[in-house]
């Protein structure tokens, strides 16, 4: 299924982009070229470079998770710490 955001303010998108984990200046740039009629390219770049880096960070604390699960059902079925 595609989504897509028809129309999105300036503040919108800055806000989406910090969640992200794109740095005040990384904004900031990226803004100025949707300003600037940049490459789609080179936005599409950027947008998905950033997702990479949210996509590991999000698997990172997954498996942190899993090992915190593990621990639990341990510790409940007669595991010692």
């Amino acid at each position: 299924m595609k989504v897509t955001i028809p129309e999105i303010t300036n503040k919108e998108l800055a806000d989406l982009l910090k969640s992200s984990g794109m740095t005040d200046e990384e904004v900031e740039s990226f803004l100025k070229r949707c300003e600037n009629n940049c490459c789609c390219a080179e936005k599409v770049r950027i947008l998905r470079k950033t997702r990479k880096a949210l996509l590991d960070t999000i698997h990172k604390e997954q498996a942190v998770l899993d090992k915190l699960d593990n621990l639990i059902w341990n510790i409940e079925h007669g595991g010692a710490l």
